[in-house]
């Protein structure tokens, strides 16, 4: 499937919508529910869990489809949901439950509203917004760039995007510092012991970069600031005459997102963090 598909799949989607009166649910027990897919090995993967979790296994049926789902639906498809107020926008890939190592699978955008002029409305604003687009200006005004040696997720900004981030940047720091922040900076990396101790080891989980030196310390890559600035508050006792302490740094935080997740400047590995904090 690709988007020059969606139009067909719309069509079609318009000629079964007549037929979708109501939906119908119903609890089946899992293996009513393997046998009712068998050929179909995501959903039994979806039951096999729901089994193990105890959960309630339920089917709904609205014309002549019926798929596993624990419901939540309009009352009358084919009169709650206006045939020309829907619009279907792109396919995209995607990994099987998010995960890179399972088979990548098509997923296709779409979107609803209850009148046709709202649905043209916004489309038309979705237009204007592509002229826009963040990735489209970088590379028409040589702001920045992603580099397949550098890798996915890692921007570069030119001389012209430098420019704009210190801009950006010393108009924050003159906002910071008119409220008493104080200019701190940290190092990107850190001994996981500090991440153990804060808990966003067990929070983060696979999405720390982590490095082992060659003496066999465990390090992490950064992917917050919030533990490096607790430890320079507490290098010293602090009298109640010197609270509060505000500091703040512009800095990169880095964080494993996986490839399917990257767009652009919005999810990256390498994120540029405008952070603060009040002690």
């Amino acid at each position: 499937i690709s988007d020059e598909d969606l139009p067909k799949i719309e069509e079609k989607m318009r000629e079964l919508l007549p037929s979708w009166v109501s939906f119908e649910g119903k609890e089946v027990s899992a293996d009513e529910a393997r046998k009712h897919f068998s050929n179909n090995p995501y959903k039994i993967e979806l039951i096999d869990d729901l089994e193990k979790e105890g959960a309630t296994i339920t089917l709904y049926t609205s014309g002549n489809f019926t798929d596993l789902c624990r419901g939540g639906h309009v009352n009358t498809p084919s009169k709650d949901i206006k045939a020309q107020a829907f619009k279907l926008t792109k396919t995209a890939g995607a990994y099987w439950r998010g995960d890179e190592n399972n088979s990548m699978l098509t997923r296709i955008y779409g979107f609803a509203f209850e009148k046709k002029n709202e649905l043209d409305a916004y489309v038309e604003m979705q237009e204007e917004a592509k002229k826009r687009d963040h990735r489209k200006l970088g590379k028409e005004l040589d702001l920045f760039l992603f580099s397949d040696l550098v890798g996915a997720g890692f921007p570069l900004f030119t001389p012209r995007g430098t420019l704009i981030r210190d801009l950006i940047d010393n108009f924050v720091w003159e906002l910071r510092e008119a409220q008493g922040y104080q200019r701190v900076d940290i190092p990107h990396l850190t001994k996981k012991d500090l991440y153990q101790k804060s808990g966003h080891w067990d929070k983060f989980g696979d999405e720390l970069f982590k490095i082992t030196t060659r003496e066999g310390h465990e390090l992490v890559v950064k992917p917050m600031n919030c533990p490096h600035h607790t430890q320079i508050f507490d290098r010293k006792p602090h009298s109640y005459r010197e609270m509060p302490q505000r500091y703040a740094n512009t800095t990169k935080v880095y964080r494993d997102e996986q490839t399917g997740e990257l767009s652009g400047l919005t999810r990256v590995r390498s994120i540029t963090q405008d952070d603060a904090h009040v002690f």
